[in-house]
């Protein structure tokens, strides 16, 4: 038996302590990461990760849909975001419609979709990452469910004329409201 079966065996806290002291040494003071994963996996058209405050992320979708309007939840947790290019390549998929209770939009979240057209996001979204409409040529509209006040407090990627083209060379549409 190894000296750390036997160290485990005689007192079975250590592995415990050695884990708590492993993550403070590994992700101490790290202020990037504010979820911790607790499960990956598929739940309806969505690969998603799971996380441990009761939240989920979006990381890709598999779905054919045409319009599609994204759930405010999966199961009991409450969808906050998307990984980058979770939408990529969805051919036929014309209007998306984001949660509110999503507050950024990642860079490429859209990515080469041919046949996107819209995407409507509420007023609770304050940052759209760089090239968030990416290669989608058939691109023109964002429904926005704020003001043009509220639209010109969205920070748009970091050089928006050519960051997200896509986005600021549409028509937006304010005080759009979901039926």
């Amino acid at each position: 038996m190894s000296v750390f079966a036997r160290l485990i065996k005689q007192n079975p806290i250590v592995p415990l302590a050695a884990a708590l002291v492993f993550s403070m040494l590994a992700f101490g003071g790290c202020t990037r990461h504010k979820h911790i994963v607790v499960e990956s996996g598929k739940a309806e058209d969505y690969y998603c990760s799971f996380y441990e405050d009761g939240t989920v992320e979006i990381t890709s979708y598999t779905g054919s849909a045409e319009e599609l309007k994204l759930p405010n939840r999966i199961g009991e947790y409450e969808v906050v975001g998307f990984g980058v290019k979770a939408f990529d390549g969805c051919v036929g998929l014309k209007r998306v419609y984001i949660p509110p209770t999503v507050t950024s939009l990642p860079s490429k979240l859209f990515n080469a979709c041919p046949d996107l057209e819209a995407v409507y996001f509420s007023e609770s979204v304050k940052t759209v990452g760089k090239n968030a409409v990416f290669e989608c040529p058939s691109f023109k509209t964002v429904l926005f469910g704020g003001s043009a006040e509220e639209w010109d407090g969205v920070f748009i990627g970091t050089v928006p004329w050519t960051d997200n083209y896509e986005i600021v060379n549409s028509e937006i549409v304010f005080d759009y409201v979901l039926n």
